[in-house]
């Protein structure tokens, strides 16, 4: 039996790793900041139970404003982006993805890669607007000659042949 190779990456992406160090950061600031706000004058202020209760409370007053304010900056764009995406599955074909310089940084580089996959997929409905714009006509013009009646094989040959090479050179300009 062949033993499977498997590759694992361990560092992701340089955007997700430094949204991380941030939170990160910014977690250990504010929390040394109280702990030595929390040291410096709980101590000459009170001391006992009452200490550990406020001391406590400010930690969890801490976890809740950074986990709010986190959680706001990584997924609060989620619900415009899905109202945006929801107009561009309606047909705004041309509508892009925005984002707010306030948003996180993995965020921002995740909607410049969507943005670039909208602006092909743009350029091929543009492409299928064009082609069955071009197909219609031409098969209005052959039909035209059918119902004429007096269409030879020849004649036919012609217009579908021409037909043919307007569609290799449509394909072409893709």
């Amino acid at each position: 039996m062949v033993k499977k190779l498997i590759r694992q990456k361990y560092f992701v992406s340089k955007e997700l790793r430094i949204s991380i160090a941030l939170i990160i950061l910014w977690s250990l600031l504010v929390t040394a900041f109280f702990t030595y706000f929390a040291k410096e004058y709980g101590g000459k202020i009170m001391n006992g139970n009452l200490l550990f209760v406020i001391v406590m409370l400010g930690y969890i007053l801490i976890v809740v404003v950074l986990t709010m304010f986190f959680s706001h900056r990584l997924i609060g764009p989620f619900q415009r982006l899905m109202t945006e995406m929801r107009l561009i599955r309606s047909g705004d074909y041309h509508r892009r993805l925005n984002v707010r310089t306030s948003d996180d940084i993995y965020i921002r580089s995740f909607i410049k890669e969507v943005n670039k996959i909208l602006e092909k997929y743009d350029k091929v409905q543009k492409y299928n607007k064009k082609m069955i714009k071009h197909i219609d006509s031409e098969l209005i013009s052959i039909i035209s000659i059918i119902e004429e009646g007096e269409a030879s094989k020849e004649k036919l040959r012609e217009n579908v042949l021409a037909f043919h090479r307007k569609l290799k050179s449509l394909a072409g300009d893709q």
